[in-house]
């Protein structure tokens, strides 16, 4: 008996503190795919509105592929009039723009927006629509991080139909796939935008921009899923995406989201251990045309480290015969970040030294 209620006694604890913690879960990584800090990263919760950067997506790939143009414009129909939740001004018969439609998508959370682009771009049916979001997230290769099931995260209670849910992770790696659509991230880095030819204004609902070097991407709430937001920032050359599903509230997810921002920028530096086009070592060259010799790294190569990192740069040189030519590998370099390799490669010179034969070595 005292084993059983212990058994329900931390089945209660666990619940008690997955409900009154201020977040669900959460990861912060570099837009090269490092993760730095996560907790619960994995598991699929309810996205809410965070749905919504795959619609956007989807939206501009058919932008791309030249099935619609930002200039068309959307028949607003009774079906759409239906859609609940956030959502801008419109009526039946309306004639609105493409264009105007992402913009309210993206920075007001326009649920009506979202399904009219939807249908528009389905051609009367959503389900071929959400069909592509799904075909995406395969395509991304996150079809396990991410279910897709409306165009606009709304609770089953408004649409009928599963809730759209995602881990951290899938959101993360989403949000990296975001960052290629440049006019999509211009976008949501503005704190106002407006619609309808200037008549009506709308503010983004991420609070945060410009704080902390945040300038985007997308919020997300409704009472099943809490408290959302994909956050893009840059700071000193570092650029990250940091992702809470499951805020307490919005002020608690603002607060972690910024305070772990801040934390994070004090820890760590962008350290640039090689660029291609900058000499790298100098070599004296024996029984040459030259007695020294610039030697370049063949590529670029930069990194987020933690402050107080041990970094260690070992090289090799190759024992060679004349003539080096132009671009000749010549060594070969590892960086070690505290003790592990992070990057190698090839050291090259850039010009032509000649004589019968000889050797070089280190200055």
């Amino acid at each position: 008996m005292k084993k059983i209620i212990i058994f329900f006694l931390m089945i209660f604890n666990l619940i008690y503190a997955e409900e009154n913690k201020n977040y669900r879960s959460y990861l912060l990584g570099d837009q090269l795919g490092e993760i730095y800090i996560k907790e619960n990263e994995r598991k699929l919760y309810p996205l809410a509105s965070v749905t919504k950067i795959m619609t956007l997506l989807v939206t501009y790939d058919a932008i791309e592929n030249n099935e619609i143009t930002p200039k068309d414009k959307v028949v607003i129909d009774k079906e759409i009039l239906k859609i609940n939740g956030s959502k801008i001004w419109m009526y039946e018969g309306q004639r609105i723009t493409v264009e105007d439609l992402i913009k309210a998508t993206a920075i007001h959370s326009a649920n009506n927006a979202a399904y009219a682009l939807a249908k528009y771009i389905g051609k009367g049916n959503v389900d071929i629509f959400i069909k592509r979001m799904k075909n995406k997230s395969i395509e991304l290769g996150i079809e396990e991080e991410v279910e897709f099931f409306t165009p606009t995260g709304l609770p089953t209670s408004m649409t009928g139909k599963p809730m759209d849910k995602g881990s951290a992770l899938g959101i993360y790696k989403l949000s990296l796939e975001a960052l290629k659509y440049d006019s999509l991230i211009k976008l949501a880095s503005q704190k106002e935008v407006s619609i309808y030819n200037g008549k009506q204004n709308l503010k983004n609902r991420n609070k945060i921009i410009g704080k902390e070097g945040v300038y985007g991407l997308k919020t997300g709430h409704h009472s099943k899923a809490g408290y959302n937001m994909s956050v893009l920032s840059e700071n000193s050359g570092m650029d990250i995406v940091y992702v809470i599903l499951g805020g307490k509230n919005e002020e608690e997810r603002d607060y972690k989201i910024l305070k772990d921002i801040r934390k994070f920028y004090n820890e760590y530096k962008k350290e640039i251990f090689l660029n291609e086009n900058i000499v790298f070592d100098n070599l004296k060259i024996e029984n040459g045309n030259k007695n020294n010799i610039d030697v370049y790294p063949e590529k670029s190569f930069s990194k987020i480290v933690k402050n107080g990192s041990q970094i260690k740069i070992l090289l090799k040189y190759y024992p060679i015969s004349f003539p080096i030519y132009k671009n000749s590998e010549v060594g070969h370099y590892k960086i070690l970040l505290n003790n592990s390799i992070i990057d190698e490669g090839e050291l090259l010179i850039k010009e032509k030294v000649i004589e019968n034969k000889g050797k070089f070595k280190k200055m």
